[in-house]
């Protein structure tokens, strides 16, 4: 700790001290993500009535004036507030630069000393009965001191204050980022993506990239971009500019190598393709560099920056179609590492720095000393491990500069792997801050086109605060403040409900609970893992009923965010259904053997009837199901993205649904089979696969 910092730690501590005793109440814990780096609680309060005003220290400050109106409208929206910029009212809430005459002034009469060395993001924040004083270095600290100052207002209408503290505060990471992608189904609106970006800015995140495969709306190649379903140029000028007043740099990800079938597979640009329609473009062929410089002449144009993100990861394909021959005489990763530094010659002169995933890199240690040093590495991980310097310190030692990428565990699963996403944020971000990353960037990925992104903010808040303070990121204190600072209620009740719909996989012992959800119910696979789950199927309904429960009683105290609980009651309702799915597959393979093993029994085959009944039917009863979860799904689909893709989706709940109906069908004309000829159709070729181990009164 620098001496001044020691300093001030000193003078904060004298403060809270002297204040709490004049006060005569303990000072109230400040809940704030990401957690300040200097902060201490006063006890003090600075009521929000109607004697206060918004003051800019510089009224031509635009910036400060959007920060300001920013945090009017948050005041109203979650306390009933109403304050204005200017005005009459006697007691103010300042904001400005740190080297304004009237600022100094103010931090003067609080005694804060004026911190010498904050970097451009930092900022000082004091709040007193009389005053509130916010001021960064720059127009962004500035920004940011009033995102922590809305995490200080409590209480609603006449009722509401801001807590009394002294914080000073600045980011421990240059850059902290989300990658969101938007190639795999859904789309997200303009709407939708200024949603994110706002919460992205609360939290004091800085950077977003758009993962783009096919969805760039290139006015070179139409045929690439889908109808519907890709950004346009007018859509990416609102973007980049909403962004830009949230301090938030936009980087476009435009693939330059692998992921690209959906550009490949289209007859047009086949011969751009390593091997057949595949998803890899061949180095061999002069229209692949045709093409990347078409995406990025328009890019350039569209996304002012300092960033180009040009992926080349997982080019799986590389080296077995159009440069086998290359690739035999020179080795796979010479190939890889041309095509990489002719990407970026070609680029260079839009003066870019250029970022690369780094997957590939790590497979050709030997060859990392050839990356040019100009060019950034995004050096992803997903996987949950204590540490994971093997990945980071390759590309250190070669004197590369890198992201560390973690993963919000959300792609193929019903609800993000929260237990993994802990594991794999927390310690790839500390390990990266060791090693003098430049930054994180937190990814969450659309891998079966049905991810929705409402449901990764624990993973995206995770991923703020843990690039935002210094490491260890504690993640019981987080827990501990992510109700207040996301939600705006007192409590832990949604924050728990998070981990436990982010516990699913885990008690399951599945990997993909998407995969699981799909799967076809009617064979011997499915049937044997539902009777092997059977307890934790029972355990696990229970605990994402509860989480149900707890978002009907409680949503209506979320001021903040509330969509969210929306999307989280809809994956408790897909587990729960996925939970019964495998009850009743369990019931009826166990009856309907009882009933092929005991057919002279009229009375035991006749149970079956249950699963046939015009009233009540377990098997048109999963179809039901399925079609509210249809609609629920669609709502929140349409909440977050374009139409785009979206029908392939709700195909997979009617053809699922179908599969229901049928069953019921095929087995009411079963029974009807049976009162003629007293057989049933074997249990393997009515898709109910082997014997269970023990039948219901047939043993």
């Amino acid at each position: 700790m620098m001496r001044h910092e020691k300093l001030f730690c000193l003078f904060l501590l004298a403060l809270v001290l002297f204040v709490g005793r004049a006060a005569g109440q303990p000072s109230a814990p400040l809940q704030i993500i990401p957690r300040p780096k200097q902060a201490a609680a006063t006890g003090e309060r600075f009521a929000l009535d109607r004697r206060v005003r918004i003051v800019l220290a510089d009224p031509r400050a635009e910036d400060d004036r959007f920060a300001a109106e920013d945090f009017i409208a948050d005041l109203q929206a979650t306390a009933g507030v109403r304050l204005a910029i200017g005005g009459k009212g006697r007691r103010a809430i300042l904001l400005g630069l740190l080297d304004d005459e009237r600022v100094r002034a103010a931090l003067a009469r609080q005694r804060v000393p004026l911190p010498t060395d904050l970097n451009e993001e930092g900022y000082v924040l004091v709040v007193s009965p009389d005053e509130v004083v916010v001021a960064g270095r720059t127009a962004t600290g500035t920004f940011y001191g009033m995102q922590t100052l809305k995490q200080l207002v409590r209480g609603e209408g006449g009722n509401a204050y801001i807590q009394g503290a002294r914080i000073v505060d600045w980011p421990t990471m240059r850059w902290r980022a989300v990658s969101d992608d938007i190639s795999r189904g859904p789309v997200p609106t303009v709407e939708y993506i200024k949603r994110q970006l706002r919460a992205f800015a609360f939290f004091k995140l800085n950077m977003h990239s758009f993962y783009m495969e096919h969805v760039f709306g290139s006015r070179a190649h139409p045929l690439i971009g889908p109808e519907g379903g890709a950004l346009t140029p007018e859509e990416i000028r609102e973007i980049v500019a909403y962004a830009r007043r949230l301090h938030i740099e936009i980087v476009p990800e435009q693939q330059t190598f692998g992921h690209l079938h959906k550009a490949l597979k289209i007859e047009k640009y086949n011969a751009l393709a390593e091997t057949p329609y595949g998803d890899v473009l061949t180095p061999q062929q002069e229209g692949t560099y045709s093409l990347i410089a078409d995406w990025y002449r328009e890019i350039n144009e569209l996304f002012p920056g300092r960033f180009f993100h040009i992926g080349a990861d997982e080019t799986f394909e590389l080296g077995e179609g159009q440069s086998r021959e290359a690739v035999r005489q020179r080795g796979v990763g010479a190939i890889y590492f041309e095509h990489l530094r002719r990407v970026r010659d070609l680029l260079q002169p839009y003066g870019r720095r250029l970022m690369f995933w780094g997957d590939i890199a790590l497979n050709h240690p030997d060859l990392i000393g050839e990356i040019p040093r100009d060019m950034i590495v995004m050096n992803w991980a997903y996987g949950p491990r204590e540490s994971y310097e093997s990945r980071i310190e390759p590309f250190k030692r070669a004197g590369l500069e890198q992201f560390v990428c973690p993963g919000v565990q959300n792609w193929n699963q019903i609800f993000p792997n929260n237990d993994a996403a802990v594991v794999n944020i927390v310690n790839f971000v500390r390990d990266g801050q060791r090693a003098g990353a430049l930054g994180m960037m937190n990814t969450s990925w659309d891998d079966d086109g049905e991810t929705l992104f409402e449901m990764t903010w624990y993973g995206i808040v995770l991923g703020a605060a843990a690039s935002w303070q210094p490491a260890p990121l504690d993640v019981e204190a987080f827990e501990r403040d992510f109700d207040w600072a996301f939600f705006r209620t007192d409590g832990d009740r949604f924050v728990r409900a998070m981990r436990a719909l982010g516990r699913v996989n885990a008690l399951l012992g599945t990997g993909s609970s998407d995969q699981l959800f799909w799967q076809e119910p009617f064979n011997s696979a499915f049937q044997e893992r539902a009777r092997s789950l059977s307890e934790k199927v029972r355990r696990m309904r229970l605990m994402v009923e509860e989480v149900e429960e707890t978002i009907l009683r409680e949503r209506a105290r979320a001021r903040r965010n509330r969509s969210v609980l929306d999307a989280m009651r809809l994956a408790a309702q897909r587990f729960d259904h996925m939970g019964r799915r495998m009850q009743v597959m369990e019931q009826l393979s166990e009856r309907y053997w009882d009933a092929y093993l005991n057919l002279g029994d009229r009375n035991r085959v006749r149970r079956l009837a249950r699963y046939t009944g015009a009233i009540y039917n377990d098997l048109r009863e999963m179809a039901e199901e399925l079609t509210e979860l249809k609609r629920a799904y669609r709502e929140q689909w349409l909440r977050e993205n374009r139409p785009y893709w979206l029908e392939s989706v709700l195909a997979r709940y009617d053809a699922m649904a179908i599969k229901w109906l049928n069953k019921s069908r095929e087995l009411d004309e079963a029974l009807r089979q049976y009162e003629r000829t007293w057989t049933l159709p074997a249990p393997e070729e009515f898709g109910l696969g082997a014997r269970p181990n023990s039948s219901p009164g047939g043993r």
